[in-house]
């Protein structure tokens, strides 16, 4: 796929999609990445964000774009399970026997 179809893709979710945000720990639940690396994320220009007071909201078009281009189910199944492992109090560190 060339740029110019990605172009056309990125416009369908122009429009009413366009002004709705999310907040950071709804994002890094989306991705399943912490706060920290949403927001490190922002900072590099990967995602878009407003800034509100003292919080931050993410666009869902750069949400979804970002998705689109980096997120696959086999990360989100390794992410469950150190989230899981962790919760079950077991090392999930293969160097500490």
């Amino acid at each position: 796929m060339d740029d110019e179809e990605d172009l056309e893709k990125e416009h369908l979710w122009c429009g009413a999609w366009k002004e709705m945000t999310v907040t950071v720990p709804q994002v890094a639940s989306m991705l399943c990445l912490s706060s920290h690396t949403v927001g490190l994320l922002i900072e590099g220009g990967h995602l878009v964000a407003q800034q509100r007071g003292k919080h931050r909201f993410v666009t869902l078009v750069s949400l979804f774009a970002y998705r689109r281009r980096h997120w696959s189910p086999e990360r989100a199944a390794r992410h469950y399970a150190r989230r899981t492992d962790a919760a079950l109090g077991q090392d999930t560190d293969p160097l500490t026997g």
